[in-house]
């Protein structure tokens, strides 16, 4: 493909999730996969043109609106070849299968912008974040807020977690130098690889065979935190596609059993093909109807660890996810807390006396981790705290925060997704003091 082609697929895909309010990964891999001939070197700037409009969609908007415009996905394009310091009339030159020409009016408009206009713009929109919820991200950061949110707008790295299951960290790093990529060890998971870039895995016969799987490394030091064992009873309670699962699963070295649970079938389909690849074989699933699904109550008290990794705001992952900042609103904020306040009142049910139950989110707000923490608490005296739950753990105390009995990762401080992460345990005598559970 020529440049401007490469461009006018991300006009498309600007297009697409506009108006099919789909997901930036879901939409990029169906239109992908519907255009086959396009080549892999073509999908990564293609990739690349994309994710940079979407992290800066909104300081982007600004400059169009800066230069007497409305903003629209033409437009944001330009605007990106205007950051890249590259002509806009070669691109929109009408020829081939790039870009329509623009409106002289336009052309004159746009070619004002200057990236310099941003040195005027408002804080949020020069950090590209949804002006409703800055104070909020700012209660949570205090003095990182900045730092933080620069972060949260730059391109994620590529992380992988070795199966323990199947190999070790060296002899994946031994495959994948033969292959010529040189990942280097994650500083704070064992089981970590990382690339500085997007990197195509999948094909490669050692993702195949299950020797290691994607992951960032926040979310796997969620799964090591958890101190399974062998042996044990866990349930991975809200447990998506199951990178927690399988990872706690080879933790646990295929003895025991873990339950992973979730609403969405499709997701748990995927995980059982996961689970296969990884010979993954005490998993078992299940699809709730429900956070109050009757399973909880049938299995009340059998287990030695329950993992709630809650529906969020997902405001930790904005570097993976970006387009998912614009999506977000007062009202989805209130009903993520008051449905992650329903999900601990019901899942603490599965908790055995003198079992934990670990509370996460990948979310950086207050309102969903520690406030949330508060309320679980007050209503809960049979839990408590537990103080030293990552003393096990090695944790470079520099970068990841602990507290106690929570932990926190950050995108600037930890070089990974932001996770929140609180350990609780259930007192042993709670279950004879407890009243009788109503139906």
């Amino acid at each position: 493909m020529q440049a401007p082609a490469q461009l006018q697929a991300t006009i498309e895909l600007l297009d697409e999730i506009h108006d099919t309010h789909y997901p930036a990964d879901r939409a990029m891999a169906m239109y992908f996969k519907q255009r086959r001939y396009i080549g892999s070197k073509d999908k990564a700037v293609i990739s690349e043109y994309f994710y940079t409009i979407l992290r800066n969609k909104l300081s982007f908007t600004y400059l169009i609106e800066q230069v007497g415009l409305t903003s629209n996905s033409r437009r944001l394009a330009a605007v990106l070849l205007k950051s890249l310091s590259l002509d806009i009339k070669q691109y929109f030159s009408g020829q081939g299968h790039g870009p329509a020409t623009l409106s002289e009016s336009d052309f004159a408009a746009l070619n004002k912008v200057s990236m310099s206009l941003l040195d005027k713009a408002p804080e949020h929109v020069r950090l590209n974040v949804p002006q409703w919820i800055e104070p909020k991200l700012k209660l949570a950061l205090g003095d990182d807020f900045q730092a933080e949110m620069q972060a949260s707008n730059a391109q994620a790295t590529t992380d992988i977690r070795v199966n323990t299951l199947k190999s070790t960290r060296k002899q994946v790093l031994h495959f994948l130098s033969k292959a010529n990529l040189h990942p280097q060890n994650t500083p704070l998971s064992p089981w970590g690889l990382r690339f500085d870039r997007r990197v195509a895995l999948f094909g490669l016969e050692a993702f195949k065979q299950g020797w290691f799987d994607i992951q960032d490394e926040g979310s796997q030091l969620l799964a090591l935190v958890s101190n399974v064992k062998a042996g044990d009873k866990v349930v991975d309670f809200c447990a998506g596609a199951g990178g927690k699962t399988l990872a706690m699963a080879a933790m646990m070295q295929n003895k025991g059993t873990i339950y992973a649970c979730d609403v969405h079938s499709k997701r748990l389909e995927q995980l059982t093909v996961r689970a296969k690849r990884a010979g993954v074989h005490n998993l078992r699933t299940h699809v709730l109807s429900s956070e109050n699904d009757k399973w909880v109550k049938k299995h009340k008290a059998m287990a030695d660890v329950v993992l709630i990794d809650a529906p969020c705001t997902g405001t930790g992952t904005w570097r993976r996810s970006p387009d998912s900042r614009w999506n977000l609103t007062p009202e989805a904020l209130n009903n993520l807390v008051q449905l992650q306040a329903s999900i601990l009142e019901s899942a603490k049910r599965l908790v055995k006396p003198g079992g934990r139950l670990y509370y996460a989110t990948c979310s950086l707000l207050q309102e969903e981790n520690e406030d949330q923490v508060s309320g679980f608490l007050n209503k809960n005296n049979d839990f408590y705290l537990v103080s030293d739950a990552f003393s096990d753990v090695e944790l470079d105390h520099e970068k990841v925060q602990l507290g106690s009995g929570q932990m926190r990762t950050f995108p600037e401080r930890t070089g990974t997704d932001g996770f929140f992460v609180a350990a609780f345990e259930k007192e042993v005598k709670a279950e004879m003091d407890s009243p009788v559970e109503e139906v």
